[in-house]
């Protein structure tokens, strides 16, 4: 027999896909192990594995490298922000499958703050501060994955209760409210009172764009169209008249 047409691993009946699964439209074939990794990508180039090239296939397993790549590094810069943040159970949150959903879930520039983990809606996961949103996170084994956020802008207010031993933390949006319970005592009031710091705090101004002309620059040239005979001196008169309301 020959060799897979992607890893060129020999092939053999114990490694080859039954029924001809594994052929590629040019007679190639691959592996068992390959055509795996292609169901996993994309279930509906292995079901038609046949209608497909051996460069369609080895585009599809270089982009998914290339996505893994980076899915890597993103991961890697996330767990190192969390880890600054110096949170007193800050390695508990590494062995959580939730950490490794970040990079799909976070925006680009969004930054974690704070991060705390409890049950929401019956689901244990973690709840995740940044500088746009809280977002709790469940990757369940059943279930798959949970994702609810609490945009800061419609957030009211944060509260937190104790108990004997864990504590409980309430989100507040828009006349309902989120609890996010089963929280390690001190970790829920810390928590709170982080995010309802920040939530006090005034909002950043939104900034001028310096690239817009100002007033006089615009009249300025409203002058020049005048004398070069573009605009009329009633035209001139109304435009500079629109402008000076803006002063």
């Amino acid at each position: 027999m020959n060799n897979c047409s992607v890893c060129s691993v020999k092939l053999k009946f114990i490694n080859t896909p039954t029924f001809g699964a594994g052929k590629l439209n040019d007679g190639s074939v691959i592996c068992t192990s390959c055509y795996k990794k292609i169901n996993k990508i994309n279930p509906s180039i292995a079901f038609k594995l046949k209608k497909h090239s051996l460069t369609d296939i080895q585009n599809l397993l270089q982009e998914k490298e290339e996505t893994d790549s980076t899915k890597n590094e993103k991961l890697n810069e996330i767990k190192a922000e969390i880890k600054s943040l110096n949170l007193s159970n800050v390695s508990t949150f590494f062995g959580r499958k939730e950490i490794n959903e970040l990079p799909q879930i976070l925006a680009e520039n969004e930054k974690i703050d704070h991060i705390i983990q409890g049950t929401y809606n019956n689901g244990n996961g973690i709840l995740v501060s940044t500088n746009r949103r809280l977002v709790f996170i469940d990757k369940g084994m059943i279930y798959g994955l949970k994702v609810e956020d609490f945009p800061l802008e419609k957030i009211s207010s944060i509260q937190y209760e104790t108990g004997l031993i864990l504590g409980k933390v309430k989100i507040h949006t828009s006349g309902n409210i989120a609890s996010i319970d089963n929280v390690e005592k001190a970790s829920s009031r810390i928590f709170a009172e982080f995010v309802r710091d920040k939530l006090s705090k005034p909002k950043e101004p939104i900034a001028q764009n310096s690239q817009e002309p100002n007033v006089l620059e615009q009249l300025e040239k409203l002058g020049k169209l005048k004398d070069s005979g573009i605009l009329t001196e009633t035209e001139f008169s109304e435009q500079k008249a629109k402008l000076l309301e803006k002063l």
